[in-house]
């Protein structure tokens, strides 16, 4: 899969395709500043370069995403599955240390993404993001190849582990609509064959703890979501920009829904049990698990969108709402449990009724069912750029597998083991320590000032990719300064916090995975 010919029978000019008279041709190391957008535009072929017509032939959106549809793509990207768990979290923890956890991660993932943002400036020819780098492209750029195939890895999986999550979300509140509306919904068990239910549960999926091997409901939203993982990134901001303001005006409902039920202060201690520490973090990454998915916008964002601030909005934007969430509904809730999530309490709440149950039924579509196909769209792009595998191999990994994998988790407490374990083993590594990870090599290859012949290669390759790179370079001529992500602080100290962020995750997550660990029954 991995591109390795070089050095297998074949010269490097019939490998990448330049003359003997093109710079490219040169096995040296050069300078880095010597190699930039100008020496791009200057020794490369702009003919053979895709167009924005030639979508046959790129594989990739276009730069056409706004300051709006950028802010409501991350905060759909943000705000996803683990939002249902997040009264449970705030019951078992604690107001005082829950909340302290999603501010310290607001903060925490921002810089994450700002770090990763400043180190794709870094790359030769892309101060202001001219160059389409998709986030594992990025890691084959500072870390080489054996880093490419890690990044693939705990990006990819930690983008399909969210899919799984918000999949599982959706077949089940299909599946109480489906009784709320015709009394009754079915699917094949493995062990019972062919069954039916006519009750909703509050253990999440009205099929309880029987594995099954699909339910109407789960059929019904592949027919609905699988579709637009087909579609570019660019060509979802419309969906994402509606989803997000009923999102709000969802959001808002249930905080009027919650006050009605009523707010008990007993229900939401100042502190939690010991064990809750666990929940807290665990489910607190897996909300911020959106790095990932920042390479792909910045690539498809328009050159005059402010990126800084964009990433900022979204970001303390998304904690309000998860704040809100989890006090209000601890406190309109008692005793909640592992199995439980805020959709089920509210449909079987003893004041439920039509309205009630309409915000909960329209939830999954309008928050879940949106950031699916962008999650898988950014699977594929990361498979596809550098041609690590082709398109429709893409296309199985990125939209198909995930439902596949999906079948056995689709009831019982699978949500909230893999919201919780998963965000400490491919989360946390892809969103919050890669990202560091990269940004202090990028400052490491600026300071030596020194680009190699492969990565020389490597830019040539992103290159060839760039949907309408002399438009992009035409219209970011008189902005030579490269992106900063946190404006004011010195290189040596944006490596110090680097650092410092990158040494407090890792030891975060060893932390969490030991009382996860240690308290296997109190923190399930």
């Amino acid at each position: 899969m991995f591109n390795n010919s070089i050095g297998k029978g074949k010269s490097i000019n019939q490998t990448i395709g330049v003359s003997m008279e093109s710079p490219f041709a040169v096995e040296q190391p050069m300078n880095a500043d010597e190699f930039n957008d100008e020496y791009l535009l200057k020794n490369m072929d702009l003919s053979k370069l895709p167009s924005a017509d030639d979508k046959a032939a790129n594989p990739f959106g276009l730069k056409t995403i706004g300051t709006v549809g950028g802010i409501c793509l991350l905060i759909g990207n943000m705000t996803g599955p683990g939002m249902v768990n997040i009264s449970y979290q705030y019951q078992v923890g604690g107001v005082t240390l829950s909340t302290l956890a999603y501010i310290l991660m607001m903060i925490l993932s921002s810089f994450s993404g700002l770090f990763i943002i400043e180190a794709m400036a870094m790359i030769p020819g892309n101060p202001r993001f001219q160059l389409r780098v998709e986030f594992t492209m990025l890691c084959r750029f500072f870390f080489g190849k054996w880093g490419y195939i890690a990044s693939q890895l705990f990006i990819n999986i930690s983008l399909q582990v969210t899919n799984i999550a918000s999949i599982i979300i959706c077949a089940q509140v299909m599946d109480s609509i489906l009784i709320f509306f015709f009394k009754t919904t079915c699917g094949v068990s493995f062990t019972r064959g062919w069954i039916c239910v006519h009750e909703e549960s509050p253990n999440n999926s009205p099929f309880l703890d029987e594995y099954m091997l699909f339910t109407l409901g789960f059929l019904i939203i592949i027919a609905i979501i699988v579709p637009l993982g087909f579609l570019n990134l660019d060509d979802n901001i419309v969906i994402q920009i509606g989803c997000v303001i009923a999102m709000l005006i969802i959001v808002t409902s249930w905080v009027v829904i919650f006050c009605l039920l009523g707010l008990k202060a007993e229900n939401l201690p100042a502190f939690g049990k010991v064990s809750g520490m666990a929940q807290i973090m665990g489910n607190t990454m897996f909300n911020y698990a959106f790095v990932t998915t920042i390479p792909s916008w910045v690539n498809e964002s328009k050159p005059t969108v402010n990126i800084n601030r964009s990433l900022w909005i979204s970001t303390i934007g998304s904690t309000v709402i998860f704040i809100i969430i989890g006090v209000f509904g601890a406190l309109a809730f008692s005793n909640m449990s592992a199995s439980s999530d805020i959709l089920s309490l509210i449909t079987t709440s003893p004041k439920s009724n039509v309205f009630f149950r309409f915000s909960v039924y329209l939830f999954p579509f309008i928050v879940l069912a949106s950031t699916i196909p962008v999650f898988s769209i950014v699977v594929r792009y990361n498979l596809v750029q550098n041609n690590f595998c082709s398109k429709k191999v893409a296309n199985f990994f990125a939209i198909i597998l995930p439902w596949l994998v999906t079948i056995p988790c689709l009831t019982g407490n699978w949500l909230n083991i893999i919201s919780n374990y998963s965000s400490l083993f491919f989360n946390s590594i892809a969103n919050f320590i890669i990202p560091f990870a990269l940004y202090i090599r990028a400052q490491k290859f600026k300071k030596n000032n020194i680009i190699s012949p492969e990565q020389r290669r490597i830019v040539e390759e992103v290159s060839k990719e760039t949907v309408d790179w002399e438009e992009n370079e035409t219209i970011l001529f008189e902005d030579r300064k490269s992106f900063k992500g946190l404006k004011g602080v010195s290189k040596k100290n944006s490596v110090r916090i680097s650092w410092i962020c990158m040494i407090s995750f890792t030891i975060l997550v060893l932390f969490v995975i030991f009382t996860n660990f240690y308290f296997p029954e109190e923190s399930s």
